[in-house]
């Protein structure tokens, strides 16, 4: 559906007045779009569709991932780091989440039509549009995905000579450079088109103890396109692209401390005690201890005897720990002290040792080649490289106290890093000009780029945690439209899918670097410690057919309706490492979705558009997550699969232009995704709202341009948006900590482009105007570890931008 979020793709060029002629797909400038593998006017695909010109993006102050949620309807997105979203959509979101593991999302992300792993910073430039498509994407796209999908698509090299340069600067010490530079070869050639973007800004939170300014963004990315024509109906394009950061990392802030929470038994070596003699005073140990009831058993007693440890080194700690009732940590004053100074500090600073740190560089290659081999007949390859690596240093519980951090204690540059390649073959036809087709072959393969290193320190355990994930995936897909008459068509596909997945896990202790990691099916009666195993294997085949049908109907010009059904997949994984044999791997989910929809364009004497869609989705076997202690291994997200699970809701968009220079638009939508039964221990609980899913969403915008004598014009653009409060993933934390807080949000433009006539353009900006104080994600905690740290948006951000371009 497309109408609110893209009525200022024309933004630039004066509206059309009351009755004045023009055609409501000139007045809004329909986005061109691929959900269906072809470009399409959005308007005209029987799909709910949120697109963005590159010229929307600019206007609506859209700079990072995140803030996709404030202007798409049905969209929302969480984050455990800074900048790197996950996207839900109509109630389906990330899969789990473990550091270095692999698993597949309900929303795959698409860079050129390739799958990428994350749309993080230095996407957001030289962008030819945005387009996030709801619902299952399983018969065109190269990822089969239960609920949808957010596609990037670059601008192409052109055939004029033409660019821009800008300079963003901005509080909070920020200051980027953005260029462009498109040369064509002449004579429909082609050409090349060269794009780049360097951004810096200091963080919004102060570590008191360190100094340090967390929540800063400092990346650079470029991206060289080379388009070739060699001959008619040949076409080559080759992306080559390259992003950066090495910023300081995101602050964890404090929301609770739950003395009673059930712990891991991690082994604290005793060479590890004078860090809790520094940190609590000489002798004393860190409060947290083994056994809830009767006598408390201190943690450092699984690793050394020492006075006031139950006889039987260990296995006696372990024994005592287990009759006392499990794992905890005590309500001493040292505990709850840090919880009183947070709430103290306040959301803007924090107060823990280390730095924190963010590192990431993502690159690839993509190579499009389209033969047209006659007028009803193209060929179509995409063939494409991409590398993810990563390193960080974060302070996840956001506390002095070591629960849970993790670092790079390794001399490798890279603690993570996968290689991905795909092979995507399409035959496009048509037959009579009443029947289009889409024949395909998609092939993906994901292998670690070298041996992982990830270090942690998990309840005073210093661990170094290896995972390895290798994913095959091969599909083939069909797709057919036919036009039963000039008004209707009919229209469906097939895709089977084969996935192959591999994956190990090792865990050493990062001191001595012997292996400490637990298989937990190896945990009996008369094995009660388990036995040390590294690496722990797994590995898993996955198939299923996925297919779809959609009938529209054209009753009148402008107007379309369209009533769909679709079958949707997503890919079984593994648990790492599983703490009970039927736990190591969870099963595909699946969907039946059902949608109808309206997009129209009303001829009332100004431009009016309105888009209406209505959905409903059954889950079966839905994957729910929670995070849980397993022994030595520290924290984990434990998948596993739910009965039976809906969703349902409507989305409504609309944009108008009811005097010259005007334009208002606005979207709102309703969102009802409850599981259909409970399963114990997890969130999935009946009734209760998926987490990070808000029921109500709406946003309303206005955008009025004056033009000026000399050719130039000045602009005012405003968005508000709400989003109503969601849940917590901690649902058995008490209130308020099992729910996020709902927010507004409000942005500001003011441009004066074409100043005095000259090819400058020049922007002031503001977004988060009130200085809204709101969640986007975090570690909810409390009731699983024992704390609750979460991630808190950016505060007022302001600045100026100033834009010279030039072209044919």
């Amino acid at each position: 559906m497309i109408g609110a979020a893209s009525a200022p793709a024309f933004a630039q060029d004066a509206a059309p007045t009351a009755g004045s002629g023009v055609s409501n797909a000139e007045a809004f400038g329909d986005i061109v779009v691929i959900a269906r593998r072809r470009e399409e006017a959005a308007q005209e695909v029987p799909l709910a569709i949120t697109a963005l010109s590159g010229n929307a993006l600019d206007q609506k102050g859209v700079q990072a991932v995140e803030q996709l949620r404030d202007v798409a309807p049905g969209v929302n997105i969480g984050a455990q780091k800074r900048d790197e979203a996950q996207f839900y959509i109509r109630g389906q979101g990330p899969g789990v989440i473990n550091a270095g593991q692999r698993n597949f999302s309900s929303v795959a992300t698409y860079f050129a039509e390739v799958p990428i792993p994350v749309a993080g910073p230095g996407t957001f430039f030289d962008l030819q549009s945005v387009q996030v498509l709801k619902g299952p994407q399983g018969t065109l796209f190269g990822r089969n995905t239960t609920g949808g999908a957010v596609l990037f698509e670059p601008n192409r090299p052109s055939d004029n000579f033409e660019g821009l340069a800008r300079v963003n600067v901005g509080n909070y010490d920020r200051y980027g450079f953005e260029g462009v530079v498109n040369v064509p070869f002449g004579n429909d050639l082609g050409g090349v088109r060269v794009a780049g973007q360097v951004e810096r800004r200091d963080g919004f939170t102060k570590n008191i103890l360190s100094g340090q300014k967390l929540d800063g963004r400092a990346f650079e990315s470029m991206r060289v396109s080379v388009l070739l024509r060699p001959a008619p109906g040949l076409e080559n394009l080759l992306i080559a692209d390259y992003s950066n950061r090495d910023a300081s990392g995101s602050s964890a802030i404090l929301r609770g401390i739950n003395p009673d929470a059930q712990i891991s038994p991690n082994v604290i070596p005793a060479a590890l005690q004078p860090i809790f003699d520094e940190n609590f005073g000489p002798g004393t140990k860190i409060p947290m201890y083994l056994g809830q009831s009767g006598t408390l058993v201190p943690i450092a007693c699984t690793s050394a005897s020492l006075p006031g440890c139950p006889p039987g080194g260990a296995f006696g700690a372990f024994a005592a720990a287990f009759q006392g009732g499990g794992f905890g940590f005590a309500p001493t004053p040292a505990v709850l002290g840090v919880l009183q100074q947070q709430q103290q500090l306040g959301i803007r600073k924090v107060a823990y040792e280390g730095l924190n740190y963010n590192r990431a560089q993502n690159f690839g290659i993509t190579n499009k080649t389209t033969w047209e081999v006659t007028d009803n007949i193209t060929l179509k390859n995409i063939i494409a490289y991409r590398g993810q690596r990563t390193d960080e240093g974060n302070d996840y519980d956001g506390t002095v106290l070591p629960l849970i951090a993790q670092f790079n204690e390794y001399t490798q540059d890279w603690q993570f890093g996968q290689d991905q390649f795909t092979e995507e073959f399409q035959v496009q036809g048509s037959i009579a000009d009443r029947f289009r087709y889409i024949l395909g072959y998609y092939h993906e393969k994901s292998k670690p780029a070298f041996d992982p290193k990830i270090s942690s320190n998990t309840f005073g355990s210093l661990t170094t945690r290896a995972v390895t994930n290798t994913d095959t995936s091969d599909a083939l897909f069909a797709h057919g439209e036919f036009d039963v008459t000039d008004t209707i068509q009919v229209s469906g596909g097939y895709r089977r899918t084969w996935d192959k997945r591999k994956a190990s896990l090792s865990q050493f202790s990062t001191p001595t670097g012997e292996c400490v990691l637990v298989d937990p099916q190896t945990i009996t009666e008369d094995n009660p410690i388990g036995t040390i195993r590294c690496p722990i294997n797994y590995k898993a085949k996955f198939s299923a057919s996925t297919y779809d049908g959609t009938v529209q109907w054209k009753p009148i010009d402008g107007v379309l309706l369209y009533a769909a059904y679709r079958r949707g997949f997503k890919s079984g994984g593994f648990n790492l490492p599983a703490p009970t044999p039927d736990l190591e791997s969870f099963q595909p989910e699946k969907v039946d979705d059902y949608e109808i929809g309206i997009k129209a364009d009303w001829d009332v004497g100004f431009p009016l558009r309105t888009n209406l869609s209505l959905f409903y989705d059954k889950f079966k076997d839905v994957q729910v997550t929670v995070p849980i202690a397993i022994a030595t291994t520290g924290i984990a997200s434990v998948a596993r699969n739910l009965g039976k699970q809906t969703n349902k809701g409507v989305e409504f968009e609309t944009v108008v232009v009811p005097i010259e220079g005007l334009t208002l638009s606005g979207f709102v939508s309703y969102l009802d995704a409850a599981s259909d039964i409970t399963l114990p221990f997890t969130p999935a609980i009946k009734g209760r709202q998926a987490v990070y899913q808000p029921k109500w969403k709406y946003n309303i915008s206005g955008r009025y341009a004056y033009p000026l004598s000399d050719g130039g014009e000045i602009a005012l653009q405003a968005d508000f948006s709400h989003q109503s409060g969601t849940n917590s993933p901690d649902f058995a934390a008490p209130p308020p900590l099992n729910r996020f807080p709902g927010y507004d949000m409000l942005n500001a433009r003011l441009e004066w482009n074409k100043v005095a006539g000259s090819k400058f353009d020049l922007a002031a900006f503001v977004t988060n105007l009130t200085n809204e104080k709101y969640i986007t994600g975090g570690y909810p905690l409390y009731s699983q570890i024992g704390f609750d740290s979460v991630i808190y948006g950016d505060p007022r951000m302001y600045g100026l931008s100033l834009t010279y371009r030039w072209g044919d």
